[in-house]
């Protein structure tokens, strides 16, 4: 898609492009300051990155009023990911299911055509651009719809196809081939970035930054880069101070005489909003050159002993166009779909119907129009049935098309309290040495131990301590959780954190399998030991 030139060795020995624009851009080490990309969706949260990196103030020098504005060059970059053109061109192969279905991926029935969503995109687009204009800052505006359908879109299509049981979550492959795969590589090396930023709630410490006093020389950028890297290194040092089960975790926070260390992946201080799950698949190199200017900010609400503004109150204040804008909800640049419909045009053969099986009796209970339709514990809205039932599970093999249903959101048959991910297929973040063979594994696992963690399986699911050991006999990561927990999925992610409060993000990767339900077991649930589904899961309260 870029095509570069033959290599040629310009004075700071840096490759160019063969465009007019690539041409303008100097290269990096020649530039007198750095220049950051800002990601820019349209939304609120995005547009309010821009505006903190380009308000943002020294606080310990004597020209205190000098913004990082003056010191850097910030631009904007909107990318677009989906071409509806496609979806036209395949939307007469299958019809879809008869009725809506809702999923645990979050995808609804509230259906849109391709034309409402150019519609949308386009909005989108001027949505950013006018954020853009209001902050006086350039916004390129690009398009990956070619590196979204190989690298995100193709295989989750594949995984669904392959596996019924599989439910992946494109929103992970998104994070990881585009926004921090060919977005990074475009603002780097097409627009001459130093630097790339988004909206994302989560933090990251870059541990190989002068401290603060080393930086008092330096430009307002790298004194505030530095002054967040020390902070983040005082709160990660607290946060598994005095933990025995987290001791191999001080070596890795050393930093005095070491070389060149990874950058750390922290959750977001509104844990209400935190973003780690879905970056806990990045590569750890991919974080090298990336800020999260809302990592300590609260979208809508502070805690009561902050005086802090919130990232809405930061929007109206500066008057910035997107400041009252909803959230965006629905598949990853594709945007809020009827799911079942919508991936039936894109299977390489139309979805079969087949039987909803009470999981208790044995007994067929309904019909469906697929069983992709279907994700382990949502509603299975069958017509006709006064029982209110959950999918437990799906068939595989020859009666891979059976949707297993049970009675009640508690029912034993949702519930296990282990998991299995390949080894290879789980990304480990910010750890090791380089240089050394599996330097990024957790040393205790090298050695043949366990780790006590903190995991999650769903986005915001609340933590749960587990503990994790390496299968070097199936080359698994096994996960034995302490609690029980709900419709742990294949497909999904498993993500593993660290520290008081889980605030190191170790990193995440597809679940493979999980272990037997309590109902295969034969065993009963009582309520203290299940674990909520969710940060919102009010069931267990009564």
């Amino acid at each position: 898609i870029f095509g570069r030139t033959t290599k040629t060795t310009p004075k700071c020995d840096t490759d160019l492009f063969a465009t007019a624009q690539a041409a303008a851009i100097p290269p990096r080490r020649c530039r007198p300051r750095p220049k950051i990309a800002v990601a820019m969706s349209g939304g609120v949260d995005s547009s309010v990155a821009a505006h903190v990196l380009l308000n943002t103030k020294r606080a310990s020098r004597a020209e205190e009023g000098t913004l990082v504005s003056e010191e850097v060059d910030v631009v904007g970059l909107h990318m677009s990911n989906w071409n509806a053109l496609d979806e036209d061109r395949e939307a007469s192969r299958n019809p879809g299911p008869s009725s809506g279905t809702k999923t645990d991926l979050g995808y609804d029935d509230q259906s849109t055509s391709s034309s409402a969503f150019c519609q949308s995109s386009e909005k989108e687009y001027t949505d950013a651009k006018s954020v853009a204009d209001h902050l006086s800052i350039p916004l390129h505006r690009v398009s990956f719809a070619s590196e979204y359908w190989m690298s995100v879109f193709e295989p989750f299509v594949a995984s669904m196809s392959q596996d019924s049981r599989s439910s992946p979550n494109p929103d992970f492959g998104c994070n990881t081939h585009i926004k921090f795969g060919a977005m990074r590589n475009y603002a780097r090396d097409r627009l001459g970035a130093d630097w790339i930023a988004t909206g994302h709630y989560a933090q990251l410490w870059h541990r190989n930054l002068p401290t603060r006093d080393e930086r008092e020389s330096s430009s307002i950028f790298e004194h505030w880069m530095a002054t967040q890297s020390e902070d983040l290194g005082c709160q990660v040092r607290e946060s598994i101070s005095g933990r025995a089960e987290e001791e191999w975790l001080l070596a890795e926070t050393e930093t005095e005489g070491i070389g060149h260390l990874p950058p750390m992946l922290l959750a977001g201080a509104d844990r209400g909003k935190d973003q780690s799950y879905f970056l806990s698949g990045v590569k750890t190199e991919s974080f090298r050159d990336v800020i999260f200017p809302l990592g300590r900010s609260y979208k809508s609400q502070q805690p009561t002993s902050s005086s802090q503004p919130t990232v809405r109150d930061i929007a109206i204040e500066a008057g910035i166009p997107t400041a009252s804008k909803r959230d965006s909800v629905g598949i990853c640049f594709i945007g809020k779909r009827n799911f079942g419909g919508f991936m039936s045009q894109y299977m390489p053969e139309p979805p079969r119907p087949g039987n909803f099986v009470d999981v208790d009796t044995g007994k067929v209970v309904g019909r469906h129009d697929g069983s992709l339709y279907y994700t382990v514990g949502q509603g299975a809205r069958i017509s006709g049935v006064g029982t209110r039932y959950f999918v437990c599970d799906k068939g595989s093999g020859d009666d891979s098309n059976t949707v297993f249903v049970c009675d009640g959101t508690h029912h034993p048959a949702l519930f296990s309290d282990e998991l299995a991910v390949d080894f290879s297929s789980f990304n480990w973040i910010g750890l090791g040495r380089s240089g050394r063979e599996l330097n990024h594994v957790p040393r205790p696992l090298r050695e043949g131990k366990t780790i006590d963690a903190w995991a999650r399986t769903r986005h915001l699911q609340p933590l749960v301590r587990c503990t994790v050991r390496w299968d070097r006999d199936g080359e698994k990561l096994r996960m034995k959780f302490h609690r029980a927990i709900r419709a742990i999925t294949p497909g999904q992610i498993a993500c593993l954190y660290a520290g008081k409060e889980g605030l190191i993000c170790l990193g995440g990767g597809p679940i493979e399998s999980r272990g037997k339900s309590y109902f295969e077991c034969g065993m009963d649930l009582a309520l203290p030991s299940i674990h909520p589904s969710g940060h919102n899961d009010l069931s267990l309260s009564s």
